[in-house]
């Protein structure tokens, strides 16, 4: 028994087929950059919906490496961001929430078709759960699992948290000059984008220490640092105010709890305890109204960019809890 157990071992670390494959495809009418990445074709493909708006995920390719033994990894520059930005610039056309996921289902599809999969896992983190839930809503049949981390509730529900969190932070500290602009403002309007951005400048303050720290190395990098191409990191931030000013209405706009509660397939959310960004509170609320044929909510230490911050215990979860579901569900 024990010689025949050795002999599948190693017929199956022969025939374990590496990928590593990266360029542009025509998507929704314009070419898109997709980078695919794992130790094992046969693994199960997760494709990765970067947030931002605009903020791609290859130059974070080092905290994925270690997704890539149990998963199949996919990195997509959306339209109007990154690599895909570089391609059209400031001519982008069709910059929208519509647009965006109707790309996402057409990369989905490459992705089966490509990869030999009947269904794939979708992850989106932050503006890319927008993105990636209205992606799984129109399409559940493409998709064995949703995974949801700095999961987004509604727009409304992340301005009043945050507002809450700066007035009790600057009655704390005794700060009268931010107590006077936050309670001259009362209650903030979630579609006043001008009075939002006006007091949440101090938002940073607030933050957990790990997303303080992540952005900061974020703010401090450079070219050489993230180990990409001087215009690839110009792609990178271009891309990045493109995307925001164009999908700045849309993000406003969402609503999950009113128009994405029944989801027809797997919904995992995988959650810092700590977001402030997209409030944790808010995220668990919705998950509790979701109705989904399998459903769980993990919370891990950390904020808002805890998949990045704790990869560790995210990819634990990953492997864990959704790696499972996803291949009996058609991954």
């Amino acid at each position: 028994m024990l010689v025949f157990v050795t002999l599948l071992m190693c017929f199956a670390s022969a025939t374990a087929a590496p990928v590593n494959e990266s360029g542009f495809v025509r998507i929704g009418g314009i070419e898109q950059w997709i980078g695919v990445t794992g130790e094992n074709r046969s693994n199960p493909i997760i494709l990765v919906v970067h947030g931002g708006p605009g903020e791609v995920q290859w130059p974070q390719a080092a905290r994925y490496k270690p997704w890539e033994k149990e998963f199949t990894v996919v990195q997509w520059d959306q339209r109007g961001a990154g690599r895909t930005y570089g391609r059209y610039k400031a001519q982008t056309s069709n910059v929208n929430l519509k647009q965006i996921v109707s790309d996402g289902i057409e990369v989905a599809e490459y992705l089966c078709r490509t990869y030999g999969k009947k269904k794939i896992v979708v992850l989106g983190h932050s503006w890319g759960t927008i993105v990636a839930v209205n992606m799984v809503k129109q399409r559940p049949n493409l998709f064995a699992a949703y995974v949801g981390t700095g999961q987004v509730a509604s727009w409304a529900a992340s301005v009043q948290s945050q507002f809450d969190l700066l007035l009790a932070k600057a009655r704390a500290d005794k700060d009268t000059k931010s107590l006077k602009m936050l309670e001259a403002i009362g209650k903030p309007d979630p579609e006043n984008a001008q009075q939002y951005f006006s007091f949440s400048k101090n938002l940073f303050a607030v933050m957990t220490p790990s997303d303080r720290a992540w952005l900061k190395r974020l703010r401090t990098a450079k070219p050489t640092s993230l180990g990409i191409s001087q215009e690839d990191y110009k792609n990178l931030l271009d891309g990045m105010g493109f995307s925001s000013e164009h999908l700045l209405a849309d993000q406003i706009a969402t609503d999950l709890p009113k128009t994405a509660t029944e989801i027809n397939t797997a919904f995992i959310i995988i959650q810092g305890r700590h977001d402030i960004i997209t409030p944790t509170s808010a995220a668990v609320d919705y998950f509790k109204q979701v109705k989904a044929p399998m459903k769980q909510l993990v919370l891990i230490d950390g904020g808002h960019f805890a998949f990045m911050t704790n990869g560790e215990q995210f990819l634990d979860v990953l492997v864990r809890k959704l790696r499972p579901v996803a291949i009996a569900r058609g991954a």
